[in-house]
């Protein structure tokens, strides 16, 4: 597997917490890059953004990209 580590921002229901919200993350993650294999969010803050109900994060997050371990 070649896990990276990875910044960026997702949203969220603004009204989640705990697992629930970062279920929700991950899941705004992988639509966004739909060529990440697997997604496992590290860390979320809460930003002063919002979309609709939604609020906006700053993610750091490991994901597998499909391409196998480099430099091996």
């Amino acid at each position: 597997m070649g896990w990276h580590r990875y910044e960026g921002r997702a949203l969220a229901g603004a009204a989640l917490t705990g697992e629930a919200r970062d279920t929700e993350l991950e899941a705004f993650i992988r639509l966004d890059n739909a060529h990440l294999c697997d997604v496992r969010l590290e860390s979320a803050v809460e930003t002063a953004d919002y979309d609709q109900s939604r609020r906006w994060y700053e993610v750091t997050y490991l994901a597998d990209d499909g391409e196998g371990a480099s430099g091996a």
